[in-house]
């Protein structure tokens, strides 16, 4: 089982830092010290893999939340993205790399990039309500554009653009629940 997990971690870094149809299945086998074999033993395709590594990256980052009914869930959400800025790299949103990549190929894939923002955005809205129950879905949507924006920003700022969109996501949350 390890060598799945193997496989799974070099095509994860590799896929995001050279793009998924750049990579060769090769370069992954190398990078995970199996055979080309092996690769095939546990991913009959590259689209199972990569439908492998959007799962493992997927069940990492919601692992990694609080609770949505959680105060902090919130300044949470900014902290691991943070984190994950700063482990990872800053080159823009993985599921926004595979929907780019498949968009017009594989549109399972391309629903499941898709379902990790849906479930995104299910989250801080259930967060939201949580902290600011009086709100109509504004700081929901509002907290989403930082979130989305602080992933947009890295690409010049850094990690730092995770720490700044918490910022402005404390004074919205406490902006909302000062409203009668």
């Amino acid at each position: 089982m390890r060598k799945r997990e193997d496989i799974i971690d070099a095509a994860e870094r590799l896929f995001y830092s050279n793009g998924f149809h750049a990579t060769s299945t090769d370069r992954i086998c190398s990078e995970a010290g199996v055979s080309t074999r092996t690769f095939y033993r546990y991913f009959p395709s590259r689209e199972a893999l990569t439908e492998a590594v959007m799962d493992a990256r997927k069940r990492r980052f919601f692992a990694a939340l609080y609770p949505a009914a959680q105060p902090d869930a919130i300044p949470q959400l900014f902290a691991v993205l943070a984190s994950w800025m700063q482990d990872y790299g800053t080159g823009g949103c993985f599921f926004l790399k595979v929907w780019g990549e498949y968009a017009e190929q594989d549109p399972h894939l391309c629903a499941l990039a898709l379902d990790f923002r849906y479930q995104l955005r299910e989250y801080i809205t259930a967060a939201t309500a949580r902290a600011c129950p009086q709100d109509d879905g504004a700081t929901a949507d509002a907290v989403w554009m930082l979130f989305e924006g602080a992933i947009t920003s890295a690409l010049i700022v850094g990690p730092v653009a995770a720490r700044q969109a918490a910022a402005a996501a404390a004074v919205l949350m406490s902006a909302s629940q000062a409203r009668p």
